[in-house]
């Protein structure tokens, strides 16, 4: 089947249909806070609103989001898979990639146990099962669904909660009260199992699932207790039907779609048309042009500027899309530095902007007339100054968007140059303290500015409007109320007194509500002030703009110098050959001028002798007598044979001159000619040294900048190596001028919020409001890109998750947003992203196809079956692709991955390659042998270190570890309870032990700086594995130590990783164990988490043969663990 040919209705059709069928999570215990319990429940447990400690108070109420039939996902994606194909299994990929719970319905009920009848949502794939039964078309579910939430409304109306206001004390009851509903008791709850469990068949029953009850209870403060049960509505929304639904109906009425999804759901690039840049020299050095070189920064280190692969993605990102829009993928293996390169397109995109802003004459002229939203007055920014600038980060993996929103406001991701760099940095101090945003050592994190904004959910958002855009001071507990909630919480944002006499009160940081009201009583110093940082942001743009004009020039002489050199080279050749050639025709004229001389002598000679001999020759008186008669007389017959020889003499004398004076003449045009040749390349070769002398000056004034390299044919004939970690064209100081750019284009930003402060005041108040829900009803759909358009304006980045982006901006249509950069695409299922991407104008798809695949719970059988009823080509199936593989193959700039699928050494003929995006190949975070591992086993040995000493070889970190040198800790079984190895669980506490005594330290970074404790993590191929080593440790009483699965880890690191491996020997584990080697993902993601020390702790006979394994145990010295847990010594892992 073409993959051009499939049209995009019928692929959105396609991936609608699989995401009915999609099993939806069920939290679980990780997701617990301070704030939120998940409470798992049996029948006969109590339930959470008849428990003593959730128990509503004065202060606060609790919100139960209860999830009815929850089960193993595994569980549930067979029941699914047989419901509908009764005799089929799952396979072990199936059974790996179906982790966590699942549930088959979920509502939210009030804090008396009383269940708000809009909210109930039925699993989709239940009535997707149902609908197949009964030979309905799947895209009628979404009508199932409203139609279960009303037959649910009518099932539990006896259970309707008492209309009160939830911000008041919960009623007390009068003796003329009629009694309240009862809560929902277990009996309700079981009635709702069934009804939910009929749709799937007699199956159902039979397969004698271990049903819970999972209850996400939440403790909200009393005032927006209203708000959290809203919220928590939408948090049970389907996350993708609805964006899907919407673009089928825009397909179906054949309206096209935005250049970016229709990129994204367009053809292939063909073949012949990528270019690998890797091995495309030519194109790669006008990737990184300085003519492309974008003129802000994000403010890192300058001694540590992007390398080239980083380079060419980001100014591919920024030109191409840039101007027109699209679609573009980024290939980012583990550590080489994906969310540093979207630092530094944030940066771009913020100072394109205050571009913008600097055009305008005042600050004033940033806004359109006024027009009314929720009845008050708003005024719309400009389109030509912010239309295209927002920035929205998102991805599957939560913690890929915490990365960058909570790492970009942090002051430790400014480097210390810029240390005095602010932004509405007691305004981001706020916001984390009210999003209860800590660092790892559960520290409050020093913030510089409010750059980025975590809102993907209503309790983030919430959250956030706290600290964002306080309307009233918070205020002390009061001395004369007893100790209550409120005093246990501090003084939380948004907390209010119940003191009969407030006291004053707290001295807090100013939110930007108080900032503006502020500003607005100065109006004059910040009109002033706005048109001093213009200047300065534009001076800087223009010392920039002379600073770049000289290293293009540089660039330019480069690429020509070695041209210009050979031509000077040949020209001095040629006019030396040519003057050579003139002295020589010089003397041969000279020769000539002295022959003809000689000659002339020689005929002066001849004709005197003639002359005499014909002066002997005269006629007597007889002769003339005879003459008159006709006859010669003997006498003058012998005279004039006497003139014979002399007059032939002077005939060839003469003659021979003639000849000598025309050679002579020729030779002396000759001559001239030659003459006129040699100064005609003495011209030349002037013009052309005159050249290679300005190629050698720009050469050496862009040199003089600090820069080491350009894109010259010296540079491409370096070392792949040395040419990946080299940086093309900058220098530390014009590093720190685009840093200084960017930061002056925030200070820009802040001033025209604050010149225009009363303007802003009544934007923010109306944003605040959508961002809580307050406005509700009030707030239209198509007004909300207005409110948008200023939130962007003061908060260039927002993130949140996939799952949460069609809640978040409802409302926001095809095109309205700027930018989308997705991290971690390779783990997004292609349906996921449709909708993100179809509301954004460029959309950055930055992902690695060999780390960890989507994780998809529709069997795929199923899958299969749904892909031949719309006639779909494989490559749109989320079996096998990611959004990062759709982005990949719709980018002409690439490279080629040649990824191992076999043991043993790399083989091009055992090879399958794999296109990808713009390729990052420079790896800083691993020391070997992790780094070599996962280059040979997923990259073609094409990634290249970053960390390496004077001779080029991977650099050592000083890190000591009691364990040893990284090992392969060979265990044999003799308790096994498949894929549980309880012989590499005691290896495994062991360590853990001998750690706990001798813990291993990261070296300070920074001279007098503190070691800092390094970090442990447990990763495991295997649910199971990974759940008994948790277990383990905590029966150890070893603490907190992260273990998952790696799929969970992706996008982290840790200076010590251990890899559980698991799998009982034999056949039994042989099915598990070629699932987890059948591709180099798994095992690439998991030891690139290690920087310093990995432990693989498993049965190397059973694991070293396979694929991919065998590059680890044969990287790995293997080494026999004592598992005498009594002994803790180093020698616990003996050789």
């Amino acid at each position: 089947m073409n993959a051009s040919a499939t049209a995009p209705l019928s692929v959105l059709r396609f991936w609608r249909d699989l995401e009915v069928f999609n099993i939806p999570t069920a939290p679980s215990a990780k997701d617990s806070s301070d704030q939120v319990k998940i409470v798992t429940l049996r029948r006969g447990d109590v339930l959470p609103w008849q428990h003593p400690h959730f128990q509503p108070t004065q202060e606060h109420g609790y919100v139960h989001v209860v999830y009815v039939g929850v089960a193993d996902t595994e569980d549930l994606s067979r029941l699914m898979l047989q419901s509908v194909f009764p005799d089929e299994d799952l396979s072990e990929r199936e059974r790996q990639r179906a982790s966590g719970n699942g549930w088959l319905a979920a509502f939210v009920a009030n804090e008396d146990g009383h269940p708000k009848l809009d909210s109930y949502l039925p699993a989709s794939f239940a009535h997707g099962v149902d609908a197949l039964w009964h030979s309905e078309p799947l895209e009628n579910v979404n009508a199932r669904l409203a139609r279960a939430t009303d037959e649910f409304g009518q099932r539990r109306h006896h259970l309707r909660p008492v209309a009160t206001d939830a911000q008041q004390t919960p009623p007390t009851v009068q003796p003329d009260t009629p009694p309240a509903p009862s809560p929902l008791t277990w009996t309700d709850l079981d009635e709702e199992l069934r009804t939910v469990c009929n749709l799937l068949g007699p199956g159902a029953d039979a397969a004698g699932l271990d049903w819970r009850v999972v209850v996400r209870v939440s403790r909200v403060k009393r005032c927006f207790l209203d708000d959290s049960l809203n919220a928590a509505i939408d948090y049970l929304n389907s996350f993708y039907l609805d964006d899907l639904n919407r673009l089928i109906t825009q397909a179906g009425k054949n309206k096209p779609f935005g250049k970016a999804l229709s990129t994204f759901l367009g053809a292939p690039i063909a073949r012949e048309q990528r270019i690998d840049i890797l091995n495309d020299h030519a194109v790669m050095g006008e990737l990184v042009s300085v003519a492309r070189l974008p003129s802000a920064r994000w403010p890192a280190s300058p001694e540590t500027p992007l390398v080239l692969a980083q380079q060419a993605a980001v100014a591919q990102v920024l030109s191409t899309l840039g101007c027109d829009g699209g679609t573009l993928g980024i290939n980012g293996p583990p550590g080489t530095g994906k969310t540093t390169l979207l630092c530094d397109v944030i940066a771009e995109v913020v100072t394109e902007r205050a571009r913008k802003i600097a055009s305008l004459s005042r600050p004033i002229e940033l806004f359109e007339d006024s027009v009314s939203v929720a009845g008050k007055n708003f005024f719309p920014l400009k389109a030509k100054v912010v239309g295209g600038s927002s920035i929205v980060v998102t991805s599957t993996n939560n913690n890929a968007v915490k990365n960058i929103t909570q790492e970009l406001p942090a002051r430790a991701k400014v480097h210390s140059e810029f240390a005095s760099a602010t932004y509405f940095d007691e305004v981001i101090r706020e916001v984390f303290a009210a999003q209860k945003v800590v660092d790892d050592d559960k520290q409050p994190i020093d913030c510089w500015g409010l750059v980025a904004a975590a809102l993907g959910n209503a309790g983030n958002r919430r959250s956030f409007a706290r600290g964002f855009f306080r309307d009233e001071p918070r205020q002390a507990p009061n001395t004369e109320t007893p100790a209550s909630d409120n005093a246990k919480e501090g003084n939380a944002p948004g907390a209010t007194a119940q003191a009969s006499t407030p006291a004053p009160a707290d001295p807090l940081p100013p939110s930007i509500k108080q900032l503006l009201e502020a500003a607005s009583n100065d109006y004059t110093r910040y009109q002033g002030e706005w048109h001093a940082a213009k200047k300065s942001f534009l001076a800087l743009l223009a010392d920039f703009d002379a600073r770049r004009g000289v290293l293009l020039q540089a660039e330019k002489s480069a690429q020509r110098i070695d041209a210009c050199q050979q031509r000077v080279n040949a020209q001095r050749d040629a006019a030396q050959a040519q003057a050579q050639a003139i002295d020589q025709a010089s003397r041969h004229l000279a020769q000539l001028q002295d022959n003809k001389a000689i000659q002339h002598t020689l005929v002066d000679s001849r004709r005197a002798t003639l002359d005499q001999a014909r002066s002997q020759c005269l006629p007597n008186l007889w002769d003339k007598l005879c003459a008159l008669f006709g006859q010669d007389t003997e006498r003058m017959k012998a005279l004039r044979a006497t003139l014979v020889e002399p007059t032939l003499a002077l005939a060839q004398s003469t003659e021979a001159l003639a000849q000598l004076a025309q050679d002579g003449a020729m030779a002396e045009v000759r001559l001239e000619q030659q003459r006129e040749v040699h100064r005609a390349q003495v011209l030349t070769l002037q013009g052309s040294e005159r050249e290679l002398q300005g190629h050698q000056r720009a050469l050496k004034a862009g040199q003089d900048t600090g820069a080491r390299h350009f894109p010259d044919a010296s540079f491409w004939q370096l070392p792949a190596d040395q040419r990946h970690r080299a940086s093309v064209a900058v220098s530390p100081a014009l590093d720190a001028l685009r840093a200084r750019i960017f930061l002056q284009a925030m200070e820009l930003h802040r001033l025209t919020v604050l010149a225009n402060a009363g303007k802003f005041i009544g934007n923010l108040r109306a944003v605040n409001g959508m961002l809580t829900g307050s406005l509700k009803d009030k707030l239209p759909l198509e007004q909300r890109p207005l409110l948008w358009d200023a939130f962007f304006f003061i908060v260039p980045v927002v993130s949140t998750t996939l799952a949460s982006f069609d809640r978040l901006f409802a409302g926001m249509g095809q095109d309205s947003l700027g930018w989308l950069l997705i991290d971690e695409a390779g783990q997004a299922t292609p349906q996921s992203a449709a909708g993100a991407i179809w509301r954004s104008q460029r959309a950055v798809l930055v992902g690695d196809p060999l780390q960890i695949e989507p994780v998809f719970t529709v069997p795929l059988m199923l899958v299969e079956e749904f892909r031949r009823r719309h006639a779909v080509d494989p490559m749109w199936s989320p079996n096998d692709e990611s959004v990062q593989t759709l982005a990949d193959r719709v980018t002409r700039h690439g490279s080629w991955v040649a990824s191992q699928v076999t043991s043993g050494a790399v083989d091009a003929e055992k090879a399958q390659p794999i296109w990808t995006g713009m390729p990052l190949r420079t790896h800083r975070r691993c020391d070997d042998p992790m780094f070599n591992v996962a280059n040979r086993i997923a990259y073609a040995e094409q990634m290249v270190h970053g960390r390496v000493d004077d001779q080029g070889q991977p650099e050592k970190t000083k890190f000591t570890c009691v364990l040893g040198d990284s090992a392969w800790l060979d265990v044999r079984a003799t308790r096994a309870s498949h894929p549980v190895i309880e012989d590499e669980l005691q290896v495994l506490v062991n360590c853990m032990r001998q750690l706990q005594q001798q813990p291993a330290f990261t070296p300070a970074r920074k001279t007098g700086g503190k070691d800092k404790a390094a970090k442990v993590f447990v990763i495991s191929p295997f649910r199971k594995v990974k759940n008994a080593c948790i277990k383990r440790i905590k029966d150890a009483g070893l603490g907190q130590i992260e273990c998952g699965t790696v799929h969970t880890f992706q996008g982290k690191e840790a200076e010590i990783v251990f890899l559980v491996l698991g799998t009982a020997p034999g056949q039994a584990g042989s099915g598990a164990r070629a699932w987890a080697s059948g591709k180099p993902n798994l095992l690439n993601v998991a030891i690139t988490r290690a920087k310093h020390s990995l432990y693989v702790i498993g049965d190397a006979t059973e694991w070293g043969g396979l694929n991919h394994f065998s590059e680890l145990c044969q990287a790995l010295p293997n080494r026999i663990p004592l598992r005498n847990g009594s002994d803790m010594a180093q020698g616990a892992l003996s050789p």
